[in-house]
């Protein structure tokens, strides 16, 4: 099977990455309401740890892709990532200020949508409301999801790589 060449964002289009996107919502919306339990609550902390360093190093992606004319993925940039998330999600685990600010993020970043289900629900506007969250220490054996994300990114820069010091073909080849 031929991949294709990587661009930036494209490390959030892997089959497990779009997994734990669709396990994240359905679990956060769906299972937690139907069965709140502890394993719940930690389906979202595997699904978002997985996923969430590759978002941020797609947003990286974007954000400085005219900088380089011929993009490769950067090892360095995913494990930036993964530190950051994973440096963060301790944070608000074990601190009820980090845990409080990341309600508070949380909440404007879903105020939009919010917004636009009132509008077009003739209903008067919300305010910012803090999403739901539990400092629980136990939350941290959860960590290791990270290490799905950096085999991800790594395994793309590593394939970036390997196509950066193929020969360019102007022809489509015959073989």
């Amino acid at each position: 099977m031929r991949r294709l060449k990587p661009f930036p964002g494209s490390g959030l289009l892997h089959p497990l990455v779009l997994g734990a996107m669709v396990l994240l919502l359905l679990n956060d919306h769906v299972f937690k309401a139907r069965w709140p339990s502890w394993w719940t609550g930690k389906l979202s902390d595997v699904a978002g740890l997985a996923m969430f360093p590759l978002l941020l190093q797609a947003l990286w992606e974007q954000l400085f892709r005219n900088r380089a004319r011929d993009f490769r993925p950067s090892r360095a940039v995913v494990t930036g990532a993964v530190l950051l998330t994973g440096l963060c999600f301790s944070a608000t685990k074990l601190s009820v200020g980090a845990g409080n600010t990341w309600r508070w993020a949380l909440g404007g970043l879903q105020w939009p949508f919010r917004m636009l289900g009132a509008v077009l629900a003739g209903a008067p506007l919300p305010r910012i409301q803090p999403t739901l969250h539990t400092v629980d220490v136990t939350d941290l054996f959860t960590l290791p999801a990270l290490l799905l994300a950096l085999w991800l990114g790594w395994r793309r820069a590593d394939a970036g790589q390997a196509r950066g010091n193929e020969p360019v073909r102007t022809s489509p080849s015959r073989t």
